[in-house]
């Protein structure tokens, strides 16, 4: 460890020199002095994030929009040990936190939309792989927190969260806004842009609100294809809105209903073909090679309903909430089988493409009690229930030479797997303040799910002589209890200064295992757990204008469930354990007024702690896309100008140390899986005015035009083994740009 600790040292020492400023966080008025206080909901209370007793990160949604930021890759720099994995368009992402990747089929990091998990809790649909990438409008913060969720938050949250907190609407304020903005990108086809607004309307004052928003946002294609010589074949387009409707009838009760869309579509994904050998690109540093389009799409339709009753003794809330999200997406295997059609009866080498459609209609409600704060004793109850109902389909198409279906050979194969997960949980959570500066807050959670499937399967290479039959039929089901908890000592040194520790637990549910014919797997595999040792100190100082915080953890986790490929079909087992140490380290400065500096820095190191055969890897081997140092250093600027407007400019330089598009050394196939992408670091600017509400800004992404290849990377070879390229998801090339806003 001291080795690599050394080599990454070297490449990271401007960010450990950085290490008094952090992350401007929140957005600020020019004329403060000092940093704005910041309230978070992470414990599901109200409260400043500086009392908070475990490491959370917030960044607002006026940051946000300032940095330009319409996507996930556009700010996770910003957040410290936060790393996404991006197979090539929004929406397409692994995320790991504080070492905690994706390893297995379901989601170790969770996401969150108010109160609401978005996404599934199972192993059947690609929870791992397809995450919200919610553009950031209309949001009032994104708050990070970091470690096992567990006990508040339950299943799918070991490695942490991201939540995406919306604005409320407001009972005694008419305003609005509308907005715009334009750009190109290096190497793309024609400008981008889009439109967006909002409104917030009291219908009757005191009482009764609406507020609506929606956006638009079209990037253009700037990657190529070698083989078919179409250009900037990867346009994106993404588009949604929001209402929410708020009803207070007493002081005592409100009601708040919610009903959001988004919908993302890339042409094709933004990937790179490398040579095998060399690691160079093939066609060009911005070029695929693909035969067939890519295209990936994502749909949102989420609706929930918030009652909240302050019964004086206590605050009773009921959070009910209905999705659909669907995840679409279509991967080229015309050098993969389709030049070998001819070997199953067709017309010779031709095409052929894998088709994925996952869709996922899940309902929640939880329901929970609380105790007024303030007060000795506090304490929260709580119950949740969960059901999902799911298909996974997914189908390998074969075409002649031209591109047109063979009705013979279609579908080569078609695989359906319709899954259902339900899930019951209670859980507590408890705070008693001993005195005014030391209190302990602990937690626990039950939580039990039942799961279901049943797998059909059929196509021509499985039955030849009927390709449209079901061949195979292949059920399962699984029955689980889980239990988890938390403990965190808090002690305010001064009214400015804390210090805790934390010792939490969080879970991954098991499952059924899908077992073909003549597999010698267990038919159901277990949770994923682990235990999270968490010390940390955070402090308001320099009269208000700076903060620190910074936090150490050591995590150790257990029952890690692995992917297995067995001949035609995958299966999943428990298989090896994990740490992850480090820390991570952010704070604010403001050294004048409307001078606003800040930065942070992470040092994760994750690896296994003892092999995994069917993976092909040792212990010490590396966890997937989880870099050991990252960073970001900011500075934003506000002065007067002529008359009533006012100038402001900042920017950004965020790092991502190198990591693995997979477990270190991992093999699939033959195949080795865990490459290493290199290290970069990218630089972000904007510049503009304000006057009366109208802002006009001028931005630029990546300024240097970083060539950057994310995670995943990985080998690509044909049906025979044969090596064809590698590919390598890329960072959007530099992209300059001009804001416009009016609010009103």
């Amino acid at each position: 460890m001291a080795g690599r600790l050394r080599n990454h040292l070297l490449g990271s020492v401007f960010l450990a020199g950085a290490a008094s400023f952090a992350v401007s966080v929140h957005a600020q008025s020019a004329e403060q002095t000092s940093v704005a206080e910041v309230v978070v909901t992470a414990d599901k209370r109200t409260e400043k994030l500086q009392d908070v007793p475990s490491s959370v990160s917030v960044i607002s949604g006026a940051t946000l929009e300032q940095m330009a930021a319409t996507q996930l890759a556009d700010w996770v720099g910003y957040v410290p040990g936060l790393n996404i994995g991006d197979n090539g368009a929004p929406g397409e992402t692994n995320i790991a936190l504080d070492g905690i990747g994706p390893i297995g089929a379901a989601s170790e990091v969770g996401i969150y939309v108010n109160e609401t998990q978005v996404g599934s809790s199972s192993s059947f649909e690609g929870a791992n792989g397809f995450t919200l990438d919610l553009m950031p409008y209309d949001l009032e913060r994104a708050e990070v927190l970091h470690g096992p969720q567990g006990t508040l938050y339950g299943a799918s949250t070991m490695g942490g969260l991201i939540k995406y907190v919306l604005a409320d609407p407001s009972l005694d304020q008419f305003s609005g806004r509308i907005g715009g903005d334009v750009f190109g990108v290096e190497n793309g086809d024609g400008a981008g842009g889009g439109a967006r607004g909002e409104v917030n309307i009291p219908i009757v004052r005191d009482v009764f609100a609406i507020r609506a928003s929606a956006y638009e946002e079209s990037t253009p294609g700037y990657i190529d294809d070698a083989t078919t010589g179409q250009k900037a074949d990867n346009a994106l387009d993404q588009y949604g809105g929001r209402v929410a409707a708020l009803w207070r009838p007493s002081a005592d009760l409100s009601i708040e209903l919610s009903a959001i869309y988004q919908h993302s579509h890339a042409d094709n994904q933004s990937i790179v073909a490398l040579n095998q050998s060399t690691g160079q690109p093939i066609g060009g540093p911005l070029s695929d090679t693909n035969t067939r389009n890519e295209p990936y799409t994502q749909e949102l339709q989420l609706y929930d309903a918030t009652i909240t009753w302050d019964l004086r003794w206590g605050q009773l809330t009921s959070i009910s909430s209905y999705q659909q999200f669907t995840n679409d997406t279509v991967e080229d295997l015309t050098d993969y089988i389709g030049v070998y059609l001819g070997y199953f009866g067709g017309p010779g080498p031709g095409e052929s493409d894998f088709f994925e459609d996952y869709r996922l209609q899940k309902f929640t409600q939880e329901v929970r009690l609380a105790s007024p704060t303030g007060h000795p004793f506090e304490w929260l109850l709580g119950a949740y229930y969960t059901h999902e109902g799911a298909t996974n389909h997914e189908v390998f198409n074969a075409y002649d030479a031209s591109g047109v279906l063979e009705p013979a050979l279609n579908p080569l194969e078609d695989v359906n797997l319709p899954s259902t997960y339900e899930e019951y949980a209670v859980f507590g959570h408890v705070t008693y303040h001993f005195t005014r500066q030391f209190d302990i807050t602990a937690g626990l959670r039950y939580a039990h799910n039942n799961q279901t499937f049943v797998e059909t399967e059929g196509g021509a290479l499985v039955n030849p002589a009927n390709p449209a039959a079901v061949d195979l039929t292949v059920p399962g089901k699984s029955s689980e209890g889980v239990t988890t908890f938390s403990v965190s000592p808090r002690y305010h040194l001064t009214s400015d200064t804390m210090v805790y520790a934390r010792v939490a637990s969080g879970y991954q549910p098991g499952g059924p295992n899908v077992v073909l014919p003549g597999q010698n797997f267990p038919p159901q595999f277990n949770s994923a757990q682990l235990v999270d040792y968490q010390a940390g100190l955070k402090s308001t100082f320099l009269a208000g204008r700076a903060t620190a915080d910074l936090s150490a953890f050591y995590i150790d986790w257990t029952r890690i469930q692995v992917s297995v490929l067995v001949g035609d079909g995958s299966a999943i087992e428990n298989a090896g354990a994990a740490r992850s140490e480090g820390f991570d380290f952010s704070g604010t400065y403001a050294p004048t007024s409307g001078l606003r500096l800040g930065g942070n820095v992470a040092y994760t190191d994750a690896v296994l702690t003892s092999s995994v055969p069917s993976l092909g890897t040792m212990s010490g081997a590396r966890l997937p896309y989880i870099p050991m140092w990252s960073g970001s250093l900011t500075a934003d600027y506000s002065m007067a100008l002529s008359g009533e407007w006012r100038g402001f400019a900042g920017g950004g330089v965020r790092y991502t140390g190198s990591r693995f598009s997979d477990v270190e050394g991992s093999v699939a196939n033959g195949a080795p899986q865990g490459l290493e992408a290199k290290a970069y670091g990218v630089v972000d600017l904007h510049i503009g005015a304000s006057n009366h509400g109208l802002t006009l800004s001028l931005f630029a992404k990546n300024l240097l035009d970083e060539r950057a290849y994310l995670a995943p990377l990985n080998y690509f070879n044909d049906a025979l083994n044969s090596p064809i390229d590698i590919k390598a998801p890329v960072l959007q090339p530099r992209t300059v740009g001009l804001s416009i806003d009016k609010s009103f």
